[in-house]
């Protein structure tokens, strides 16, 4: 015991309560029931406290929501402007594809008349050597000559035409259209022994930009061409036809060349899907592309010895 009067004791410390500790543990659910328990209290403190508590984490919630929105949306943004680069990337391999067969037609288209001209100029000078040119000759020979250059001019402006960046929609004859497209291929079907034929007699309108649909028939057309010289096919037909029916407007292309292989039937629309060797898959894909751009779908199904392409579009015709 401590007689020392003057001695003086230790005082006793007591911790001061975090009166947040006894909240600050409880998830959510716990919490907000907490607060309403607390709102039939007397005692506002603990409900203040509470409110405050559950404010700060439903802003600090909020936050977290703010910013997974905003990164969401960034990556949306980087997807959307990657998958415009690829479209632009694949319209471009597209139209380059187009014009070297173009260019490839074009050569063909050229070749024939070119030659008949060259003939003419031997057949000229033989002839004049000869003492057999006189007035009828020479007009017989201008007529000839004539004739080819009209066709190379014809091919030449369809050629063009083919090429024009016209982005204007408009009423077009689906048979003249189609027409054109086979007056540029005509030699080059000629020469791979190809009989293309056009079902309907009768013309028929569609809505839309006119050389786009061109690029659709010829991509087609095109793929068929080269499935009957890979296969080595020896009946080499292509039809097409168009009709109305139920509202909608029907271009279907069936061919001779076998068919599509079924395990990429199903795929045949998506880009870099090809069933040649040294094939882009892009043709297909512009095709569907285009097809969507003229408010339709394109499709197709195996038949009997061949494919079956359907292009389905309203048939509604803007004036």
């Amino acid at each position: 015991m401590n007689s020392n009067p003057f001695a003086q004791s230790t005082p006793i410390i007591k911790r001061r309560e975090n009166p947040m500790g006894k909240y600050e543990h409880l998830d959510t659910q716990d919490l907000l029931q907490a607060v309403k328990q607390s709102a039939h209290s007397p005692h506002r403190g603990d409900l203040d406290m509470l409110l405050k508590l559950f404010l700060d984490r439903y802003n600090d919630r909020q936050k977290e929501l703010d910013n997974l929105n905003q990164d969401l949306a960034d990556r949306i943004e980087i997807e959307v402007n990657l998958s415009k680069t690829n479209q632009k990337r694949y319209e471009q391999q597209a139209k380059m594809a187009a014009m070297g067969e173009m260019m490839d037609a074009v050569a063909h288209q050229w070749k024939q008349p070119l030659n008949a001209l060259s003939m003419m100029g031997e057949l000229l000078l033989d002839d004049y050597e000869n003492d057999l040119v006189d007035k009828a000759y020479i007009e017989n020979l201008l007529q000839d000559s004539q004739i080819q250059i009209d066709h190379m001019v014809n091919t030449l402006n369809e050629f063009r035409n083919f090429f024009r960046p016209k982005q204007e929609k408009e009423n077009f004859g689906i048979k003249r259209c189609i027409q054109s497209v086979m007056l540029l291929v005509k030699d080059e079907f000629i020469k791979n022994n190809i009989n293309i034929s056009i079902q309907n007699e009768d013309e028929l309108l569609l809505y839309g930009i006119e050389n786009e649909f061109k690029h659709l028939v010829l991509n087609i057309i095109n793929n068929a061409k080269d499935a009957f010289n890979e296969r080595n096919i020896k009946e080499r037909n292509i039809f097409i036809d168009f009709y109305i029916k139920n509202d909608f407007i029907y271009i279907d292309i069936k061919d001779s060349a076998g068919g599509i292989s079924l395990h990429v039937i199903d795929d045949i629309f998506k880009p870099e899907v090809t069933t040649k060797e040294e094939g882009t898959g892009i043709g297909l894909y512009m095709s569907s592309q285009i097809a969507q751009k003229l408010n339709g779908t394109l499709s197709v199904k195996n038949i009997d010895n061949g494919a079956c392409f359907s292009l389905k579009v309203p048939s509604k015709i803007n004036s």
